[in-house]
């Protein structure tokens, strides 16, 4: 017994083989669409033969070229009107011969569907594949595999537009840029090496410091820009902190407009972090709920207390909630917001505030809900400025192997100043190596593998 992601159970006997079961000349289907009933149903087919396989379940048995609709017998003797979809060699998404059939929705009818397509000669798709075999052809990079799947899995507006650009090469694009000019920089280098009787040496280190230093700045660029890139990918992380009792769990509920939190007048209620997210105007936010500040002999609060400061260190913007004026700390770096949890009512124009320390704050009552837009706006407020100089990576396997590429960058700097060219060419190929891991031009296997495993069955 199968289970796909999409809940559809299906008895699917595979081959022991497994070489044979991963064949990349197989033709391979699944369901596309989500359990349920529905006016339409998807079953993607993809390889060579995908066309003579929907020939063989239509009824009467006709060649076609591109979309139809046609009688079908699924199971033969199931019958239904669908609409059949043939992409040509080298026009589809996983770049070879592919079909989709779309039929009326319901969970028999799709069953009997996909083991009609199976009988007919498919073998089914594993997690991925589909999107692995467009990788393989030539049709997508890894960053653009990438961008998929945070396109599948976005659940925010920044997030959605963040992975269609990378989806459609902006990462691609801007990596390639860089490779094929250091590619440069490591071939004037190994002309040197090669032909040491042109008396260009001297020269060329000079050109080759300056080459590789302007590469360097591009790839630092990127780095940079990371940290906007990974807030519209996963949102801005908010902890929202203060001592025990000053209504920080009332405000993550009143936030979240739920009471996800527990709530009580008992001092050191909140033993852990609770971690929700928010969405608000297209953009994101993890909001931490963490425990008070304060000392303690509770074993379990101590630990809760640990936690609450391992998230702060971790979080893009801390909430540091009080409950009078009085209590505002000299200092608040950027990354820190004030929150005023007051126990009256607010009034809207009193509700962000100038300290006369000079620090802004947000008046509200976490209780009653006053203040909980104003508060919202400044956080939208602050992240879209967070995420503005977003670059083109957004995910830890571009950065670690960006920061990869940087380390063998200021190497090879190092080395074009007192060692000899061939030295400096051994880091200059140790960072187009770690570049062309970003895009899958020498990616590993098992790299590949932990990518489109991430991918649900039919995509």
């Amino acid at each position: 017994m199968w289970i796909n992601r999409c809940g559809y159970k299906v008895n699917i006997v595979y081959n022991n083989n497994k070489e044979e079961k991963n064949n990349k000349n197989d033709v391979i289907a699944a369901i596309s669409t989500p359990i349920g009933r529905g006016a339409v149903s998807c079953i993607r087919i993809s390889g060579e033969g995908s066309k003579e396989i929907v020939i063989k379940l239509t009824e009467p048995k006709k060649e076609f070229v591109h979309a139809k609709m046609l009688s079908c017998i699924f199971n033969g003797r199931i019958k239904d009107k669908i609409m059949a979809v043939i992409f040509e060699n080298g026009k589809s998404y996983t770049g070879e011969e592919s079909a989709e059939l779309y039929f009326h929705g319901g969970k028999f009818l799709t069953e009997q569907a996909l083991l009609s397509v199976l009988d007919a000669g498919a073998r089914l798709a594993e997690a991925g594949e589909f999107t692995r075999r467009a990788f393989l052809n030539g049709k997508i990079d890894l960053t653009q595999a990438e961008g998929i799947s945070d396109l599948i899995d976005g659940d925010n507006l920044e997030a959605v537009e963040n992975a269609f650009e990378q989806s459609e090469g902006k990462t691609k694009k801007a990596i390639n840029e860089i490779y094929d000019k250091l590619l440069e920089v490591a071939a004037r280098a190994e002309v040197s090496i090669d032909y040491p009787e042109e008396d260009i040496e001297e020269q060329t280190r000079a050109e080759l410091i300056e080459g590789i230093n302007s590469v360097k700045t591009d790839v630092q660029k990127e780095i940079k820009g990371y940290y906007g890139g990974r807030i519209k990918r996963e949102g801005v992380k908010v902890a929202i902190t203060g001592k025990t009792n000053a209504g920080k769990s009332t405000l993550f509920n009143s936030l979240l407009q739920s009471e996800r939190a527990i709530v009580s007048d008992e001092e050191g209620t909140t033993r852990d972090t609770i971690e929700e997210k928010m969405i608000y105007k297209g953009c994101a936010f993890v909001l931490t709920d963490t425990a008070g500040i304060r000392e303690t002999e509770n074993k379990v609060e101590k630990m809760g207390i640990e936690r609450s400061k391992t998230a702060m260190k971790e979080a893009d913007l801390i909430l540091r909630v009080i409950n009078d004026e009085k209590e505002c700390p000299d200092f608040l770096d950027e990354t820190a917001l004030l929150v005023i949890n007051s126990f009256q009512p607010v009034e809207e124009a009193k509700q962000t505030v100038v300290l006369k320390n000079g620090n802004s704050a947000v008046v509200l009552n976490a209780k009653t809900g006053d203040g909980i837009n104003a508060l919202k706006e400044e956080l939208y407020n602050r992240g879209k400025k967070m995420s503005a100089g977003g670059g083109c990576i957004n995910n830890p396997r571009q950065y670690a192997a960006l920061k990869e590429c940087e380390s063998d960058l200021i190497r090879a700097t190092e080395a074009a100043q007192t060692l000899t060219l061939d030295c400096v060419c051994s880091d200059l190929y140790k960072s187009l190596d770690a570049l062309g891991r970003i895009t899958g031009k020498n990616t590993g296997e098992a790299v590949v593998n932990e990518i489109f495993s991430r991918f649900c069955v039919g995509k």
